[in-house]
């Protein structure tokens, strides 16, 4: 019975940190997004990347791409 207690802990404490690790990877991986008018407003001014997406320089949202921009 011991035996069997360990094992429901060991899994249970593998499984909340497997899904801490898995939330701290979705949260670094989803990039924040603006919209053109969040950038106009937030002071900020729409400028092409030579990626070829839009980030917002300057203002509120300065370095953040602007969301419905897409690459070449």
């Amino acid at each position: 019975m011991r035996v069997r207690r360990l094992l429901g802990l060991a899994l249970a404490t593998l499984a909340f940190a497997g899904m801490s690790v898995t939330g701290s990877f979705a949260a670094e991986a989803a990039a924040p997004q603006v919209s053109w008018a969040d950038c106009k407003y937030g002071g900020g001014q729409q400028v092409k990347h030579s990626s070829g997406y839009w980030y917002c320089q300057g203002g509120t949202y300065d370095g953040q791409r602007i969301s419905g921009s897409s690459g070449y």
